[in-house]
């Protein structure tokens, strides 16, 4: 999994008339001079507008600092998911249109997520007779996470209505109690549980499969195939998505700093260095993991405290307890029923 192709914060791998785009057109519909949203980005207009330019991940966060700056209000993030798909992102764009149902639709997003989605990795997970996607930093996104999520929810929300051609039953999950759930409720509809400690989405098995009406299988499979030879060239996993996939894919060995280091082919301060420069660091990722995994068999499979600590390795319950309450700010007993009784 190491050897996989990834980017970095520093790379020039996001296509500036793809997800970029969405944000400056949304920017100057709302009469933003456009020197003033570029400032302190590296990009400029003229560059952008012949449509040839590649952007790092870090001109991508300067350039939603600018958007959240001038633009503070609750519903930005909402505005620029709606315009964000099916965007200009070429061949991924056609395949992710001709879907023949929402689970074609969602394997495309994953799949080339480095380009559909440079920013945040979507990660999916089946729990009995639904489907939860969720939403992970993949390059150093801090501070935007939480922007990003809100507007890479409401794009795939506004996409799988058209594509359906209908509003699908999702469900939601915010970390705690939104300062604006208005907004919330208008893009995205009522089923929202919040205090949930991560965001996520919720879909019945039943809607998956359930054919849509636009879906076109030789546009599809030409779409993927040409998405396929694109990816060839390009690294197609963000290096803080690609090491908390190394992280989960290791928890029950309980990998330590030295360890992963080695796994990557780097020494210890190398990888430390590098987890920084993501704005992160090796306990921030391990605590993230352990803290997804914990809610995951204590809300969705139940399991008791004892048997979750020494699944990651605890010395014993109420170390797990204490380690949960620093993750979360509550116990594990505390767990909202906003977790455990969600359908």
């Amino acid at each position: 999994m190491t050897s996989k192709a990834h980017y970095e914060i520093d790379s020039a791998c996001v296509q500036a008339h793809e997800f970029p785009a969405a944000l400056i057109d949304l920017a100057c519909s709302r009469g933003v001079d456009s020197h003033r949203l570029l400032r302190g980005t590296g990009i400029f207009l003229d560059d952008f507008l012949r449509g040839e330019l590649t952007l790092r991940p870090a001109q991508c966060f300067a350039l939603l600092s600018n958007i959240r700056k001038i633009l503070p209000a609750a519903e930005t993030a909402f505005l620029a998911g709606a315009r964000l798909y099916p965007g200009n992102f070429g061949p991924a764009s056609s395949a992710l249109q001709s879907s023949g149902n929402l689970l074609q639709a969602l394997n495309i997003l994953v799949h080339y997520q480095a380009i559909l989605s440079p920013l945040l990795s979507p990660r999916l997970e089946w729990h009995c007779d639904d489907l939860y996607i969720y939403w992970h930093d993949a390059c150093g996104a801090g501070e935007h996470v939480a922007f990003l999520t809100d507007m890479m929810i409401t794009a795939l929300v506004n996409t799988s209505k058209t594509l359906a051609g209908r509003p699908l039953a999702w469900q939601f999950h915010l970390p705690g109690e939104p300062a604006h759930r208005e907004q919330y409720e208008v893009h995205w509809g009522r089923r929202i549980h919040t205090h949930s400690h991560q965001y996520g989405m919720q879909i019945s098995r039943s809607e998956l499969a359930h054919p849509w009406p636009g879906a076109a299988v030789s546009v599809a499979q030409i779409a993927r195939s040409q998405c396929d030879r694109l990816l060839q060239e390009l690294p197609n996993v963000g290096f803080v998505a690609l090491f908390d996939g190394y992280l989960r894919d290791q928890l029950a060995d309980n990998p330590s700093l030295e360890t992963a280091a080695s796994e990557f082919g780097i020494s210890p301060a190398t990888l430390k260095r590098k987890l920084k420069k993501h704005h992160t660091s090796f306990q921030q990722r391990f605590d993230l993991v352990r803290k997804e995994q914990a809610l995951f068999w204590l809300t969705r499979e139940q399991l008791p405290l004892a048997e979750v600590a020494t699944r990651l390795h605890f010395h014993d319950a109420r170390n797990l307890r204490r380690a949960f309450k620093r993750w979360t700010g509550i116990i594990p007993s505390q767990l909202t029923s906003a977790i455990t009784s969600a359908r």
